[in-house]
């Protein structure tokens, strides 16, 4: 049994293959360091490369303390490396840096690349360097791989960093446009998660059912209430999830109801949050189920032409795609659309 081992990785993403080799390692030592490192101008290409928002330090050193959370022996630190050249250089900087940042003087550096054997043998001639699972025969993944087609690769990301490369769809519209029953259709096809419309339920749960009380900061709840839905359908999303009604639906809906706007859901409104937006037209039956106030076509008509403008000054424009027609139509029109963002992940 090692007293202190160090692990150190990009883990860029983290997967499978990395956390059976850190439980490995963890096995053999009292105290185990994963270290996450960094590199900003190497991250940036690398994510660029493929298409992918920037996987920067912190994000992914919480991926890595969600997954480690309860095993009091593993500490997750981050270390910047942008400070010096890019592997395979400065590796004496680098080791030294490494020095610097653990506390405790570490007999073991867990990895798997016979190659930096090397390195690591003569900045740390007192440290043992181990290599695991060199082969990737239980896990044959890397993240490199990983980075190139997530989706093929789906089984071999981490839980907590899945939302990072789950595709967002919102769906949106006015009333009864039947954006909630193709939003739960949509993730029964897809075998994924969805939100519901906190605002369908809200005056009922907490107004007694009595709209005419309705305060700003009621909008300000719904807001914070939309958003935890989000949050936690992400947690058990398949590649892609769908949110029924977002933020700026509710800022709408503030306006409509009071004449006013607040700074605090504008705050939730935020268009790099969603891939696309489905945007339903208002040319289906209006159907009144009990939550429903704005019936007739030239009212329906002008409702969804001021919430599209809406969108399109919060920044949404080039994410919005207009989807009519009777149910079915509506439906097929859904499912080809994230049929084709599937496809064309890491393409554009």
């Amino acid at each position: 049994m090692y007293k202190v081992g160090v692990f150190p990785g990009k883990f860029m993403p983290p997967h499978r293959g990395h956390l059976n080799s850190i439980i490995n390692a963890a096995t053999k030592s009292k105290l185990l360091y994963v270290v996450v490192s960094d590199h900003q101008e190497l991250t940036g290409r690398l994510c660029d490369e493929e298409g992918l928002k920037i996987m920067d330090l912190k994000t992914r050193a919480k991926w890595l303390s969600v997954e480690l959370q309860g095993f009091d022996h593993i500490k997750v630190v981050m270390l910047d490396e942008t400070w010096v050249q890019e592997y395979p250089y400065e590796w004496t900087k680098w080791s030294n840096r490494l020095k610097e940042l653990i506390p405790e003087e570490f007999d073991v550096i867990f990895g798997g690349e016979i190659e930096y054997k090397e390195q690591y043998t003569k900045n740390f001639p007192n440290v043992k360097y181990e290599i695991f699972d060199y082969n990737r025969k239980k896990y044959p993944i890397s993240a490199a791989e990983i980075r190139k087609a997530p989706y093929e690769n789906w089984d071999y990301i981490l839980g907590s960093a899945r939302p990072f490369f789950t595709k967002k769809i919102l769906i949106s519209g006015t009333e009864s446009c039947m954006k909630t029953t193709i939003s739960k259709y949509l993730a029964k096809i897809y075998h994924t998660s969805w939100t519901e419309e906190v605002g369908r339920y809200y005056s009922d749960k907490y107004l007694g059912g009595n709209e005419d009380v309705y305060t700003v900061e009621d909008f300000e709840k719904i807001a914070y209430l939309q958003r935890e839905l989000e949050y936690n359908a992400l947690k058990t999303a398949n590649k892609v999830t769908f949110f029924d009604t977002g933020a700026l639906v509710t800022q709408f809906y503030l306006d409509m109801f009071l004449n006013t706007k607040s700074d605090l859901v504008d705050k939730f409104i935020d268009p790099n949050r969603y891939d696309l937006v489905l945007l339903f037209k208002p040319d289906v039956e209006w159907v009144d189920d009990g939550f429903r106030r704005s019936s007739g076509t030239k009212v329906r008509e002008n409702l969804h032409t001021k919430l599209k403008n809406m969108y399109i000054e919060y920044g949404y424009g080039s994410k919005i795609i207009e989807i009519s027609g009777n149910y079915n139509e509506r439906l097929n029109q859904a499912t080809t659309i994230v049929d084709n963002l599937l496809l064309n992940v890491n393409k554009e």
